[in-house]
């Protein structure tokens, strides 16, 4: 119940602090042999019980089908790495800068000390992307957050409280790039 209860909790975070759209996004815990996800076309602000799906991570099982779309993502990221908690964001300052930049580097001090520098994924489909499960997982080895190009940041932690930092970490350094590079131009 633990684990549901901070599900929602960090669903209702992730909309708070403007990282999603209403109904994208989605949100997962490792428990053992299985995950618990978010189930496709909820509101992560807005979640219920019911609206979080327990599925098997090595079987297809019939759960599996009310699963988030991108249910192949998480299942792989669990299956190749020692992460317990993966939270996807849709976070619009990441994503515009990964549309002109092949890794992101942040230029403010507390996003270089916490993800060092971002890699940006690029796939020919980007949405529920069986491409995008077999490359994402190399990344988490050296990485705690991904950029996948026009799509939406993956983060990985122990727990969704860190998954959510650095997803919030990532915005928010976003947001200065994007902002000291914008008054930069105008200046000189």
């Amino acid at each position: 119940m633990r684990l549901i209860n901070d599900i929602i909790k960090y669903g209702k975070l992730v909309e708070k602090f403007g990282l999603i759209a209403s109904h994208s996004g989605n949100i997962s815990v490792r428990k053992n042999d299985k995950i618990l996800i978010t189930a496709t076309g909820t509101m992560l602000g807005n979640l219920k019980k019911e609206d979080i799906i327990e599925t098997s991570l090595f079987v297809d099982d019939e759960n599996l089908k009310f699963a988030s779309m991108e249910a192949v993502v998480h299942k792989e990221i669990y299956k190749n790495s020692d992460a317990k908690a993966i939270i996807h964001a849709h976070p619009v300052y990441s994503i515009s800068l990964s549309m002109v930049l092949d890794q992101f580097v942040p230029i403010d001090s507390e996003g270089k000390y916490i993800l060092d520098y971002v890699p940006v994924l690029k796939a020919k489909q980007t949405v529920a992307s069986k491409e995008v499960a077999e490359k994402i997982h190399v990344f988490f080895k050296k990485h705690k957050v991904v950029i996948v190009k026009s799509h939406g940041s993956f983060a990985v932690a122990d727990s969704l409280e860190k998954a959510f930092y650095f997803t919030s970490v990532l915005e928010n350094s976003a947001k200065i790039y994007y902002l000291t590079k914008s008054w930069i131009s105008k200046v000189f």
